[in-house]
């Protein structure tokens, strides 16, 4: 059968989110294929984003497509196209129609959500603005019905469609919208036989929710009379009601909890089971007044849903503990603590360092990087260089006077230092600009990066592992710092002090010979090879300490890079740990410990699932071969020019954790969690057999879980009648085992999966053994399963449940005739269409009606807001309400009565609000707020009760003044609560 989910407002979008979770983990057996698809309509843009809560479900997207979602909303000129091709719903906006274009000036484009009307526009109907904006979206609404079916057909050519309408019946949008969209079904239904199944959810105050919105209670009620006429013309063959309080007058479940089972029973109603309600009934034939009812359910089988996704998140903490540690251990898989490294061998170090541009010749760029110098170093070595130059002033210098060779010698090798070194001097050879080192600093870390990202991609080491090897290459920089300065500071006082040699040589020279050694002919020599050597000592000193400082430059440049490097692998490596964290939680939320001692009773426990997580995740050869999988997945999401900053910044998105976490989910598809629900099942019902005293637990157990999500009274329901229905699995043949794949794993790991053992224990006496308590009625109609799904089903339906009967409904109506005698005409806005007589649900309380008229009459008689006026036939003096426009014209003129007490006993309900209407308006202008109007208001009134006790008959005396003074008594009640100070 196909199945066409109508979803309206916030709540018919969590209902379908919470059975799109069931759905992702269902398995469809042959022969049992039912068909589902979705419609959502609202009018508040936020509930269909992608990113709205309840969207993702082990990382996939639940959303619809596009044309399965309908936002309502439309701009003012829009409406009033609307509202002039339509006068009849004129009266959507102001009462009778009067001055709607005004109205509609007012209120503007309309693209909120109506659940923001109140806040907007106080006292605007925001059911009859639903109305409209369904009015106006009326083609768009039919054109998606027609698709979706369409597309149902298309897939399943069945002639039957069941449409479930979900609702809430206080919430904005749907209260606007339910009734309209009925008629609408009604008129244009989109296939041959439909059936329309109402599912309807009140509101209460919640523990969890807080209260519900304001009057959406009263709103409630209003809808609940409509539905009633709507039940007379068969525009629904069901509705199903749930409230706080169950049959048993408990409040087991929260408003998201009466969500969670409403999405439960639809999902059993369309999982493709032979259906066991009313057949619907086929187009043309006579509509059948449509039933209230109220559903049960309880399951008892292993959570699919929360199965997938504890082993999901296993799965993917042992990925995230192979990315960041890569440890194995045997019997545990990839743990999640680092594994003891050994240091590396000194040789491949060394290979290492120099592969990356950090070995002694690379740092004093000796050697070359082919990403800048290609494959030739930057340099000559300073001794080559200056053996070039010493060698060539050599020759100069015998070219020179002897006398004059020590002072052209320091010339030639002073400007060697500063002009012929290397073509330009050790200054501008070795004072590098910082963007050039910072160049080079840059390559030799994205060597480092590279290396270590494709050892990390391949598996060779952990990102941890990558943090301390990097660590170590940073702590060997560091320790090379020092023993350069020390170094430097060494060759800078060797220079100084063959400086120093250098100036006594010269002095020595320069010292004139005494007069007898001129007259003997004898000059000062100087030793130019013993100068050559100082001068050759001396500059290399100098171009050495120069070198030396370059290369701290470039060991602080690397530094600097390879520190940011660090960081962003510890950024990494802390992204991996929070997610650890967040998944960890999940995995633990997603199947939480059984409490036998609160008396709980799951198949789904831990210690079930432990044999078959061995069995699904932790064995070697499928752990690794799902981390294999999910390893390359991951690292191709990150593309190809993917880099550790990259992976910082994105494994902690929620995109890259939901693509992760649905890779997982894929890995472990609903086929591969049925044996562990069967063996759950044979779990469940071997327990049962072995105790006795358990299957009277159970029954009790099931029939309270089982409990009707709706308080009744039996006295007032006699008609209402109960159908149960209960689906069990079928047993296994006797000899069926597990497959081969789990004797594989006795081998492997220990503690494999047993086969299955045949139970005893027959679906038929387990339908006796359910029969409600006492053994009245006959048991569930019965409903065999496919073998091995190992769920038990019990559904419950009371239909034929009359609104009157029901206790929430009692309540909605006490506060809604609250509401009607407090809130004068506004109280008819409630409906859509005031002129209806809609059947009261419930007997009008017409003492409290008669004491409120008392009240307004005489309120009104005495502000003047009434008028007595002769009879034009008989002449007698009778009461009149005058309506006035703006400009004192008269508008309505209505005839109350001969006196008051006529008036109260012929007001109509909508007289008595126009005029509580008035009184109010009355009450706010500010003519009535001084002491001495308050005073007189109360001097008018209790002449007033003593004439109409003057006259009536004595016997009536008593009466008269009690009735007429708790009228006055709350009449000044209301004059100062309305009057300004």
């Amino acid at each position: 059968m196909n199945h066409l989910y109508l979803g309206l407002g916030g709540a018919g979008v969590r209902v379908w989110q919470a059975l799109c979770r069931r759905l992702a983990c269902r398995i469809e057996p042959a022969g049992r294929r039912a068909v589902l698809e979705p419609l959502l309509i609202d009018t508040d843009p936020k509930e269909f984003r992608d990113e709205a809560p309840g969207w993702r479900h082990l990382g996939s997207s639940l959303v619809p497509p596009a044309p399965q979602r309908l936002l309502l909303g439309a701009s003012a000129a829009e409406l009033h196209a609307l509202l002039r091709a339509r006068p009849e719903l004129r009266a959507c906006l102001a009462p009778e129609g009067l001055d709607w274009e005004a109205r509609l000036l007012e209120l503007g484009a309309f693209d909120a959500p109506l659940s923001q009307v109140a806040a907007r526009l106080p006292g605007w109907p925001s059911r009859r603005l639903g109305r409209l904006l369904l009015a106006h979206g009326q083609g768009r609404v039919r054109l998606a019905l027609d698709a979706v079916s369409q597309a149902l057909q298309a897939r399943h050519t069945h002639p039957s469609l069941t449409l479930h309408l979900v609702v809430q019946l206080g919430g904005a949008t749907g209260a606007g919208l339910l009734i309209d969209l009925l008629q609408l079904l009604r008129q244009h239904p989109p296939a041959t036989r439909c059936s329309v199944h109402l599912h309807a959810l009140l509101p209460q105050d919640d523990t969890a929710a807080g209260r519900p919105a304001p009057l959406a209670e009263v709103q409630a009620y209003a809808v609940l009379r409509e539905l009633q006429a709507a039940a007379q013309e068969g525009l629904f063959e069901l509705c199903l009601l749930s409230a706080r309080t169950d049959e048993r007058g408990l409040q087991p479940l929260d408003a998201a909890g009466r969500e969670q089972r409403l999405a439960d029973w639809i999902f059993q109603r369309v999982s493709g089971e032979p259906e066991w309600l009313t057949p619907p009934r086929a187009a043309g034939q006579a509509a059948r007044r449509g039933d209230f009812a109220a559903f049960g359910l309880a399951e008892r089988a292993a959570d699919r849903v929360a199965l997938r996704s504890h082993l999901s998140h296993e799965l993917l903490l042992r990925l995230l503990a192979q990315l960041r540690y890569n440890h194995w251990r045997p019997g545990l898989g990839f743990v999640t603590h680092p594994r003891p490294v050994p240091v590396e061998a000194m040789e491949s170090m060394e290979a290492l360092l120099a592969g990356w541009g950090l070995s002694e010749a690379h740092l004093q760029l000796a050697a070359p990087l082919s990403e800048i110098d290609g494959d030739s170093p930057p340099g000559t070595p300073i001794e080559q260089e200056w053996q070039a130059l010493e060698a060539h002033y050599r020759q100069l210098i015998d070219l020179v006077a002897p006398a004059r060779r020590a002072t052209e010698l320091r010339r030639l090798f002073e400007q060697g230092l500063e002009e012929r070194f290397r073509g330009q001097g050790i200054d501008a050879a070795f004072d590098l600009p910082d963007h050039a080192l910072r160049r080079r600093a840059v390559v030799v870390r994205q060597r480092v990066e590279s290396t270590l990202w494709e050892d990390w991609r391949e598996g060779r080491r952990a990102l941890h592992e990558c943090g301390q090897l990097l660590a170590a290459v940073l702590a060997d920089l560091a320790d090379r710092v020092e023993p350069l300065r020390q170094e430097q500071h060494g060759l800078e006082t060797q220079a100084a002090l063959l400086w120093q040699q250098i100036e006594a040589a010269e002095q020595a020279a320069a010292v004139r010979p005494g007069m007898l050694a001129r007259l003997r002919g004898l000059t000062a020599q100087v030793d130019v090879e013993a100068l050559i050597e100082l001068l050759r000592e001396y500059a290399l000193a100098r171009t050495r300490s120069a070198a030396v400082t370059l290369t701290l430059r470039l060991v602080a440049e690397i530094e600097a890079q390879l520190t940011t490097l660090q960081g962003m692998i510890d950024a990494g490596e802390m992204e991996l740990a929070a997610l650890v964290e967040t998944t960890d939680a999940a995995a633990a939320a997603a199947l939480p410990p059984a409490r036998p001692e609160a008396g709980e009773s799951r198949l789904d426990t831990r210690e079930l699932l432990n044999p078959w997580r061995q069995q699904l995740i932790t064995r070697e050869t499928m752990q690794r071969e799902h981390l294999r999988v999910l390893r390359a997945g991951l690292f191709a999401r990150l593309g190809e020019q993917a880099s550790f900053r990259i992976f910082a910044q994105r494994i902690g998105e929620a995109a890259t954790c939901d693509a992760l976490l649905a890779a997982c989910a894929q890995r472990l598809p609903p086929a591969q969690l049925q044996p562990v629900v069967a063996g759950a099942w044979d779990a469940w019902l071997a327990g049962l057999q072995a105790e006795p005293e358990r299957l009277a637990r159970e029954q009790a157990a099931l029939r309270a879980q089982a409990a009707v999500s709706l308080l009744w009274s039996s006295e007032e329901a006699p008609g209402a009648s109960i159908q149960e229905c209960l689906r069990v699995p079928a047993l296994p043949e006797p000899g069926d085992a597990v497959s081969a794949d789990v004797d594989e794993d006795e081998d492997e790991g220990g503690g494999g999966i047993a086969a299955r053992a045949v139970p005893t224990l027959q679906p038929a006496d387990l339908a006796r053994l359910l029969r409600r308590p006492g053994g009245a009625g006959t048991a569930p109609t019965l409903q065999m399963r496919a073998e091995g799904e190992g769920a038990l089903v019990l559904m419950r339906l009371v239909r034929g449940l009359p609104l009157q009967a029901l206790r929430p409904v009692q309540e909605l109506h006490r506060l809604h005739e609250a509401h009607r005698l407090q809130a004068g005409r506004a109280a008819l806005w409630l409906q859509l269409d005031e002129a209806a007589c809609l059947p009261e649900l419930l007997a009008v309380d017409v003492q409290a009606q008669q004491a409120r008229a008392r009240t307004v009459v005489l309120l009104a008689e005495a502000l003047g807001l009434l008028r007595h006026e002769p009879e034009p036939l008989t002449g007698a003096p009778v009461l009149v309400h005058v309506s006035l426009d703006a400009d004192g014209f008269e508008i309505a003129r209505v005839r109350l009565g001969r006196d008051p007490l006529e008036a109260v006993d012929q007001a109509r309900e909508r007289v008595l609000h126009d005029l509580f209407d008035e009184v109010c308006a009355e009450l706010q202008s500010g003519r009535h707020g001084s002491p001495e109007a308050i005073a007189g208001l109360r001097d008018r009134m209790r002449d007033r009760i003593e004439m109409l006790r003057r006259q009536s008959p004595p016997t009536q005396w008593d009466t008269i003044s009690r009735d007429w003074n708790e009228a006055a008594r709350e009449a000044m009640k209301l004059i100062r609560q309305e009057c300004p100070r």
